[in-house]
């Protein structure tokens, strides 16, 4: 895939099977495509993650109407109340890699993950993370799910059911998701009986209940869409999982970055330490907008490093682009990962790693569909504000606390489907207690 995009520059037509992608990595097109509502709907492939009620993989009819219902869950004073959320969890990861032997060698991906779906349990669901049990092993669960699902997107012999029932990955997936079933039917009856309870108890006004809630609460609340039990369940699922995955792997990359640039890593350490010099940090909105540094780091990892690198569109009314006539259901997908790497957007060293790309002065004039990490347009991640704030604080607690080293070379990593939604064994990290 990468090889494709890489001959191409423009638009161009490739074939997955019988079926046929148009597709680009051009930054004016993804602009045109992303914004456009005549391609606001995705096509089959997403239907393998079996997510078609929430709000990943739903079709437009059913997503549209969430996406209205579900807007205001991640304002900015929703997100304030988060932030004791994210500080307590991040200083829960820190206990814990603080248990390592100074020097020792961890995949810091595992420690993450388990920190993130805390963050994620606490704050979208409004869960204790205490009541639920074996808290990693649904970590490792929801990432061998979607990394069995990530491979079957590129294998054409099993876009067919009927074929890929036969498979043994087929029998793996389906153990896994009884598994994760039982997982998210537990917690949204939990938060069912929460809501039960509250309702029964509740001595809140009308004006008091039209306030923006937590993601969960505006599901079971929302007086302008009743939300099915269905919608409900794989938006649980949805949670857990893209929002549980996607931040702790762009952190697991950045610790990354930060070892094989020590200069960079040195450079982050001053701001947050010039911010938060004491041991008891306080956040607030205002002292985060002024990680700028620690947001460009991050910014930089996920264009090198997307955690999403292919997004897929299905238009569903006839379209031109330039000179050329698509017609309505066809399939478009953006290589996020070859725009992120253009040498006609991003200069001459476009594989190199350079936090200095994201400052004002070399932003202002950059394509605003140049950095796709959180996707674009209105079908773009809901939770991108979270997202960054969520790991600007996981960041400040771990280079207070660890200096990163490794024995890798960036150019010992590689592109591989296989590794692209965790740091696989061999990716290690060394942390070592300042």
């Amino acid at each position: 895939m990468k090889k494709i995009f890489n001959q191409e520059e423009n638009l161009f037509r490739f074939w997955l099977g019988p079926r046929m992608f148009f597709a680009t990595s051009h930054p004016d097109i993804a602009q045109l495509i992303l914004s456009s509502p005549d391609w606001l709907d995705k096509p089959f492939l997403y239907e393998f993650f079996e997510l078609n009620y929430g709000l990943f993989g739903a079709k437009l009819h059913v997503w549209k109407s969430q996406r209205k219902a579900l807007n205001s869950t991640f304002n900015l004073k929703i997100l304030q109340s988060f932030i004791p959320i994210f500080n307590q969890c991040s200083k829960k990861l820190v206990d814990r890699l603080c248990r390592f032997p100074e020097g020792a060698t961890v995949n810091i991906m595992e420690h993450v993950a388990r920190f993130t779906m805390e963050t994620v349990l606490e704050t979208t669901l409004g869960l204790d993370i205490s009541i639920v049990e074996e808290a990693d092993l649904i970590v490792s669960k929801v990432e061998r799910y979607f990394y069995l699902t990530s491979r079957r997107l590129l294998n054409v012999h099993h876009y067919p059911d009927v074929i890929y029932r036969w498979s043994e990955a087929y029998q793996e997936k389906c153990s896994l998701r009884n598994y994760l079933d039982r997982v998210v039917m537990k917690i949204v009856d939990d938060i069912a009986l929460r809501h039960a309870n509250l309702l029964r108890d509740s001595t809140e006004t009308d004006e008091e209940f039209k306030k923006p809630q937590i993601f969960v609460d505006e599901m079971f609340t929302n007086k302008l869409k009743k939300f099915e039990d269905r919608e409900i369940i794989e938006n649980v699922y949805t949670m857990i999982g893209a929002g549980t995955d996607t931040s702790a792997t762009a952190v697991s990359y950045t610790c990354l970055m930060l070892a094989f640039y020590p200069d960079v890593q040195q450079k982050l350490y001053e701001e947050v330490m010039q911010l938060y010099p004491t041991n008891e940090t306080e956040f607030t909105l205002d002292s985060l907008k002024q990680l700028q540094y620690t947001e460009m780091v991050l910014k930089e990892t996920m264009r090198l490093y997307p955690v999403a690198p292919y997004v897929m569109r299905q238009s569903v009314a006839g379209t031109q682009i330039g000179d050329v006539k698509i017609p309505v259901g066809s399939l478009l997908l953006i290589s996020i990962y070859s725009l992120h790497r253009r040498v006609d957007v991003w200069g001459a060293d476009a594989a190199k790693f350079d936090p200095e790309r994201f400052s004002a002065e070399r932003t202002k004039d950059r394509h605003p569909f140049a950095f796709l990490a959180f996707s674009g347009g209105s079908r773009n991640c809901l939770g991108l504000r979270y997202a960054l704030m969520s790991m600007k604080i996981m960041m400040v607690h771990l280079v207070k606390n660890f200096r990163f080293t490794t024995n890798l070379r960036q150019e010992d990593l590689r592109f591989k489907f296989d590794a692209l939604l965790r740091l696989e064994g061999e990716h290690l990290v060394q942390l070592v207690r300042r």
